[in-house]
């Protein structure tokens, strides 16, 4: 049997004490996700395998998905660079963005 621990009275972490780590298990061929930051583990959700054991947390104040824990499936985890553009190139990629959603609008 499948394990699926559910906290619903998760009390959120400070800034200070949040983590996300992310571990490669070379037995299994898979990646294991463990985070307290409520950001990434809304983000993340949709790609924890839950035909294995998961652990998650939902805040005590509003009772979003603030914890969560277990192996991910089908993905491959990449580290890139920030990308960094200049206000010219921000603003260049807005004005594309804005015609891409006119030209959405007349179809």
């Amino acid at each position: 049997m499948t394990t699926h621990e559910i906290n619903k009275q998760y009390q959120v972490l400070s800034r200070e004490e949040r983590e996300t780590v992310l571990s490669w298990d070379a037995l299994s061929q898979c990646w294991h996700l463990y985070t307290d930051e409520p950001k990434h583990a809304r983000k993340y959700e949709r790609y924890i395998d839950n035909d294995k054991p998961t652990r998650r947390g939902y805040s005590v104040n509003g009772g979003k998905l603030a914890m969560l824990e277990g192996d991910l499936k089908g993905v491959s985890v990449q580290v890139r660079k920030k990308t960094v553009m200049s206000a010219e190139q921000r603003a260049r990629v807005a004005e594309m963005g804005k015609k891409y959603q006119g030209n959405l609008s007349k179809k």
